[in-house]
């Protein structure tokens, strides 16, 4: 578990897939996503599972939760291998209600800290599609910059940043 100022991280689990659901099936908030369209509850739960099955490495995907009203999910947040097993990426996804508050910037810095902690990473990734502005600004925000170096996505409608180990 994570706690920030405003925040209570958990691990994901199969539980959490209510949070999953509520944010992979809905048009708009799927846009960015890998598939750029809604999930089917099959494709949600086999994502749920990998997600639980990443923490056999020692770090993966967290629930954020409000302090205020710690029952409440507002997104997820979490750091994992990527299709190029030697680069390792954050990835997040808040529901609407909770965009625009500054949560998916708190929770993934302390997501990049935990991560960067564990020892285990010099650099750490993002990928958001070019036309989501608001996720570009979040991994800028966190001290990335475009970073061409790598491929991580073979897709030529995404932009890949990157950060240093930073703790």
């Amino acid at each position: 578990m994570i706690e920030t100022e405003r925040l209570i991280l958990k691990p994901v689990m199969i539980e959490d897939i209510d949070i999953y659901k509520q944010i992979m099936s809905c048009p708009l908030m799927s846009q960015y996503l890998p598939k750029s369209a809604p999930y089917n509850d099959d494709e949600i739960f086999q994502h749920v599972a990998k997600r639980i099955e990443h923490w056999k490495q020692g770090f993966g995907s967290f629930i954020v939760y409000s302090k205020v009203n710690p029952e409440v999910k507002l997104g997820y947040v979490g750091v994992e291998t990527s299709p190029n097993v030697e680069c390792s990426d954050i990835r997040y996804g808040f529901m609407q209600n909770a965009q625009g508050k500054g949560y998916a910037y708190e929770a993934a810095n302390a997501v990049l800290r935990f991560t960067f902690g564990l020892g285990n990473h010099k650099k750490i990734y993002g990928v958001a599609v070019k036309d989501n502005i608001p996720s570009i600004k979040i991994l800028e925000k966190l001290g990335m910059e475009i970073d061409d170096s790598v491929v991580i996505y073979n897709d030529e409608k995404l932009v890949t940043l990157s950060v240093e180990q930073f703790v």
